[in-house]
């Protein structure tokens, strides 16, 4: 790990990591070590934090976590692997990796990596931003993005030469029932198409599935996509009541690698 202040390396000195410029971050008592410059509250915060631990610990998304789990465990073929989960959230994928790669997860989130590191003692935690990464360049054998910002030039640095960069992102029909009761013109997602100058995908896969949600998982999933921030509050009622839908649940992994 590097210092978000000076970019040196940064060394473990009992509970605390430092550079040789003698910046120090402490370790929190859960485990992670925030490296976030700002002193503003940023990403999730607990209300949203709670939610998206709610939703996904139901295991609704579980046939995405074990399908990546299985591509990334084919594409390692058994080496030992550094894989980096940008925008981990609440480690919910993270711990997955854990099981076939040495992890570490950053995330914006105090209150979601504060979870993560609670409840997963394999992975590296840090409060940290996508956009710029506290981490030498070329360090890791995997980059996954769930849901994630991306930002070409700084994963093209993180990532090896011969590295893997894999980008998890809604299908088409994503979640368009949910669409259907909050907006009045529902809409389909886009294709997904890359045309990256540093990478080129070497496979796409489709994972699409249907789930029976009721009402409580329906509010909290919201809270885990845009559509928490974007929706008028009034459409809200429509997730009210004692109801149930069947859901579409559509990704899209892509499975890329860098150009030179």
């Amino acid at each position: 790990m590097l210092c978000p202040k000076c970019n040196k390396a940064l060394y473990k000195v009992e509970n605390t990591y430092k550079c040789e410029n003698n910046h120090s971050y402490d370790i929190a008592k859960e485990g992670y070590v925030n490296l976030l410059l700002s002193r503003t509250a940023s990403g999730d915060d607990k209300e949203l934090v709670n939610g998206r631990i709610n939703f996904l610990n139901k295991g609704f998304y579980e046939p995405l976590q074990s399908f990546l789990e299985k591509i990334i465990q084919k594409l390692s073929e058994d080496k030992d692997i550094k894989l980096l989960d940008m925008g981990c959230g609440t480690g919910y994928y993270t711990a997955s990796f854990s099981k076939i790669a040495t992890t570490f997860g950053l995330d914006i989130s105090k209150e979601a990596v504060k979870y993560a590191a609670k409840h997963d003692k394999k992975t590296s935690y840090l409060v940290a931003s996508c956009k710029s990464a506290p981490f030498e360049s070329h360090t890791f054998d995997f980059l996954v993005h769930i849901f994630s910002p991306f930002f070409e030039n700084e994963d093209f640095r993180l990532l090896k030469n011969d590295g893997f960069l894999i980008l998890v992102e809604p299908g088409p029909k994503h979640l368009i029932e949910l669409k259907n009761l909050l907006y009045e013109n529902p809409y389909f997602n886009d294709e997904k198409t890359h045309n990256f100058e540093s990478f080129e995908n070497v496979e796409s896969f489709s994972l699409k599935y249907t789930k029976e949600i009721d009402n409580f998982d329906l509010l909290n999933l919201v809270k885990m996509t845009p559509y928490f921030y974007t929706t008028k509050k009034e459409n809200f009622k429509a997730l009210e009541g004692d109801k149930k839908i069947r859901l579409t649940i559509d990704f899209v992994v892509s499975i890329l690698r860098p150009v030179f």
